[in-house]
């Protein structure tokens, strides 16, 4: 069963806001709740219509988390799933990317810095009135939270997400899955 309340925003719907717990928009965006320890929501958004999709990570104190994502008349409004497993194969069907992965944070700053260095010099400039009507509601909490960057998606960090999540068989389900489509022609079976 879904709700537009975040997972133990309302004590009547009897649920909890907990790892796996994800959210998915009208326009296809999706949030994945990666960790709720010492009162923070870990969670990524996924924008699902920029391609490559690109996620955005992110954490906040987890009342803010569950009044910011519970549709109230006056929020985006998201539909939580708390009992089904997270569809990483929209993401993988999107086409997220491979990418590099830095083991080392301070090869992270690093190429934070030279991203910075790169927006500073090409001097972007947004309309941000006309983004809103443009955006998704990734890109609207992303600036409302004042998330600057984002990164395209890691199809092998998926499978690992997807192994923490499901299991190992769960990750065996996927691949069979992937592969069955992938076999699929176009028109076979169609008379």
């Amino acid at each position: 069963m879904s709700t537009n309340d975040v997972p133990g925003y309302k004590s009547s719907n009897r649920d909890e806001l907990a790892m796996g717990c994800w959210a998915e928009h009208e326009d296809g965006s999706l949030i994945f709740v990666e960790s709720t320890e010492g009162g923070r929501a870990v969670y990524s958004m996924f924008d699902m219509e920029k391609k490559p999709v690109i996620e955005y990570r992110d954490a906040m104190a987890i009342g803010a988390f569950k009044k910011m994502f519970s549709f109230d008349g006056r929020n985006e409004k998201w539909t939580w799933h708390d009992k089904t497993p997270f569809p990483w194969d929209r993401i993988i069907k999107a086409g997220g990317r491979d990418g590099t992965r830095y083991a080392d944070v301070e090869d992270h700053l690093t190429e934070a810095e030279r991203i910075r260095r790169k927006r500073r010099s090409l001097r972007v400039v947004r309309d941000e009135d006309d983004a809103d009507e443009e955006s998704t509601a990734v890109d609207r909490v992303r600036r409302s939270r004042e998330i600057n960057e984002g990164r395209e998606v890691d199809p092998y960090e998926i499978e690992a997400r997807i192994e923490r999540t499901m299991g190992k068989a769960g990750n065996a389900i996927v691949s069979r899955i992937q592969k069955a489509l992938a076999g699929l022609k176009p028109g076979k079976g169609k008379r």
